[in-house]
């Protein structure tokens, strides 16, 4: 009796101890596990704020690079170039055209920036677009100290390319013209400003020689498919003298002289007698000579470009 009495008991406490210990445990292994769980998202969101501080600091490691080209590429453009393509930025649409002013103000090449924009030039439409973005590719050309003479001529021809298809004729003439100061011999340049000067209606008989224009009290004309030019113009370009004795032109360079008769279809070169297609004349006090005739006796190449009658003079 007193045994089952003893058991009854037994079970009862063990009942009693298990009623307390066991929510002590599951009150423990809750904390724990929210601790856990609170633990890992605080090492999630840690990890986030670690890689946003990184990707920032990507960036700006990467702002500090362009940073760094700018001032490598051209000491690099000047302040205002950057100001002028952002300003232009702002009205450009075309993604050619963006993509180029773009390349200069991350920093890249002015000249990859040229050459990106006339590569598709063929399929730009917008004048005006064309033309400002023209503008900003000169200035940035212009600022750009570490291109060579060869390169910053050759994107010149390029940029003039791009000022003639937006109708911006003057502005291609110039440019051009520059290159041809440069580039005496470039007969593509010379093509070019044929196209321009032809494009603006301007067909007035111009004379290149060494690539510089010359400029005329009486203009050259035109004279059965012959252009005569002011012989004193002529002469200084090519560094010949002239001078008049008894009615003749006597013109001499590197040691050749030609002797020129007014009026007369013919002509003596050191000392042998040669037909004229054109004779020399006189118009208001200029004396006009036949300028292929007096060039290649000269040894000096003639080039004739007939859209806009422009004649460049190369001596040889």
């Amino acid at each position: 009796m007193q045994k089952g009495k003893r058991f009854v008991a037994l079970v009862v406490g063990l009942v009693l101890v298990f009623s307390f210990v066991l929510p002590a445990w599951a009150r423990a292994g809750e904390w724990s596990w929210e601790k856990e769980v609170t633990l890992a998202a605080g090492l999630q969101a840690d990890g986030q704020v670690l890689e946003q501080e990184q990707e920032r600091e990507r960036e700006r490691e990467r702002e500090r690079e362009r940073e760094h080209l700018k001032l490598r590429n051209g000491k690099s453009v000047a302040g205002h170039v950057y100001k002028g393509v952002e300003n232009a930025l702002l009205h450009v649409k075309n993604p050619v055209a963006r993509a180029a002013l773009t390349a200069i103000l991350e920093g890249r090449s002015v000249a990859e920036a040229v050459y990106e924009a006339k590569a598709q030039l063929g399929s730009w439409k917008d004048a005006g677009e064309i033309a400002s973005v023209t503008e900003q590719l000169e200035t940035a050309v212009e600022a750009d100290t570490t291109l060579d003479a060869g390169t910053r001529t050759q994107l010149k021809k390029h940029l003039g390319v791009m000022y003639l298809k937006a109708g911006k004729f003057k502005n291609a003439r110039e440019l051009l013209e520059t290159v041809l100061e440069q580039e005496p011999g470039d007969e593509e340049a010379y093509q070019q400003l044929d196209q321009a000067y032809a494009a603006s209606g301007d067909l007035q008989v111009k004379v290149y020689v060494k690539g510089k224009g010359l400029q005329f009290d009486v203009p050259p004309r035109i004279e059965n498919d012959r252009v005569l030019i002011p012989v004193r113009f002529l002469a200084e370009g090519l560094g010949a003298t002239v001078n008049y004795d008894n009615g003749e032109v006597i013109i001499k360079n590197r040691g050749s002289t030609i002797r020129l008769v007014i009026g007369s279809n013919k002509a003596l070169v050191d000392g042998v007698t040669v037909d004229l297609d054109v004779p020399a004349q006189v118009v208001d006090g200029r004396t006009l000579v036949p300028l292929r005739f007096v060039s290649e006796k000269f040894k000096a190449k003639v080039d004739y470009y007939g859209g806009s009658n422009l004649v460049a003079v190369q001596p040889l």
